[in-house]
């Protein structure tokens, strides 16, 4: 990896406009340094899209001396790197060799250093931060503004779960508003700034250094690679290492099931590897456009070019959010009644499973009818982009006065009023004509 990584700009496999905001932001920092040293700023992205290597690359053209935490793992050292005691206990000495890289490591510099800028990396997170611990997160970040002398980026690649999503648990819009942290979203790379990178590779390989271990695959391999890839640049250069070794079998391609090109445009075969790949990790909008939108195979039997199954599958973490943005979207998709009146009813059906908590494996069950029975439904589905709109929330909020709380007995049960579903102010008016 270290033989491809980029060495100036030009060479990012990143869309100019992400490389310019990081860019601007090493230069504000560069300005206030003086009166505000300690910014701040997370780059978010999926796995592969070149958040590291654009900040590494950013940071040696201005200047900057790069200083990144890696997670200890002795608990010797963690010990002393937290200055604490060996009776301690793991999770506070490794939250502690945090705080003290970050203190340390922005005021002073080491002995070996030649400049005098340091940036700050912090893309390993502490274990004892991912469990319940964002008021610690926000305490250190507060005393890190407050003390801390240079700039800090945090790097964090995108989940497919919320829960398993470290931008969304640690960082709160609340904390980004309060400290200003700047953040920075990545997308994944564009199939055509990666042909550019792989020519790149190609070239790389045909040096003196590397001619005697690859030889030059063939376009097809390549085509297939980037395909295979789907938007992640270490994966693609993972793939063409061993594609284009000498010595090592060829790599077997696909091709792969492509829609019926709409009219005035030509449809280029498209291949992909057949044993190596990357895991899909398709985004809600992605799927919601393939469940509102269902394309069909060229071929005789005319089956549906995504598998709703895998739809499903890839959001069984989350399967109500799911089904209730099917619910409130799928109605506009849709030109006939009759149509419309089979999908609901598929979805009135998932929505009923999703109600069942005796057996969990039927809420993947109901996730699955509603996106089957959406997509199956729609025979003509109506063509143009249209905006995709988050599912209503129902918050029954009774406001009631204490008086007419311990009136219900909602008071002295020690129950919340909203886990009360009912309008109960003419109940209460009720009850008190009684009783007077």
């Amino acid at each position: 990896m270290d033989c491809f990584a980029p060495n100036t700009s030009e060479d990012l496999a990143v869309h100019p406009k992400k490389v310019g905001d990081v860019r601007n932001w090493l230069q504000h920092c560069e300005a206030m340094r003086k009166k505000y040293p300690a910014q701040i700023c997370l780059l978010t992205g999926p796995a592969g899209c070149g958040k590291t290597a654009t900040l590494r690359v950013l940071a040696q053209e201005m200047g900057y001396e790069l200083q990144e935490w890696i997670n200890p793992t002795d608990c010797e050292e963690i010990n002393a790197l937290g200055d604490q005691p060996n009776e301690g206990t793991y999770m506070g000495s490794q939250l502690q060799a945090f705080k003290s890289f970050l203190l340390r490591a922005s005021r002073y510099k080491s002995l070996l250093s030649t400049g005098n800028k340091r940036l700050l990396l912090v893309e390993d997170f502490p274990n004892c931060l991912l469990k319940d611990a964002t008021a610690t997160f926000e305490d250190l970040l507060d005393e890190y503004a407050n003390y801390g002398k240079s700039p800090l980026v945090f790097i964090v690649a995108d989940s497919k779960s919320r829960m398993l999503n470290i931008s969304y648990k640690l960082f709160t819009d609340q904390l980004k508003a309060k400290l200003r942290i700047e953040h920075i979203s990545f997308n994944s790379i564009a199939a055509t700034i990666m042909q550019k990178s792989m020519k790149r590779f190609a070239t790389l390989m045909q040096q003196p250094q590397h001619k005697s271990l690859y030889k030059l695959p063939t376009q097809t391999v390549v085509d297939s690679i980037v395909v295979c890839a789907q938007g992640d640049i270490r994966n693609a250069l993972i793939n063409l290492h061993f594609g284009s070794l000498k010595g090592a079998p060829g790599m077997e391609t696909k091709q792969l099931n492509v829609s019926v090109p709409s009219k005035g445009r030509k449809r280029k075969a498209t291949n992909t590897l057949k044993s190596i790949g990357r895991d899909e990790s398709i985004t809600m909008m992605h799927a919601l456009g393939r469940v509102f939108n269902p394309k069909y195979t060229e071929t005789k039997d005319k089956c549906l070019l995504h598998n709703p199954e895998d739809l499903a599958e890839a959001f069984s973490t989350e399967p109500k959010n799911f089904v209730n943005f099917i619910h409130a979207n799928y109605l506009p998709h849709f030109q006939n009644i009759a149509n419309v009146n089979s999908a609901l009813n598929d979805i009135g059906l998932a929505d009923m499973l999703l109600q069942e908590y005796r057996d969990e494996s039927l809420s993947l069950v109901g996730l699955t009818i509603a996106v089957r029975g959406c997509m199956v439904a729609n025979v003509t589905p109506v063509s143009g982009w249209m905006p995709v709109r988050g599912p209503k929330r129902l918050t029954i909020e009774p406001q009631l006065t204490p008086a007419e709380q311990r009136l219900l007995g909602v008071a002295s049960g020690a129950i919340s009023k909203r886990l009360y579903a009912s309008e109960y102010s003419s109940f209460v008016k009720l009850i008190a004509d009684k009783t007077n």
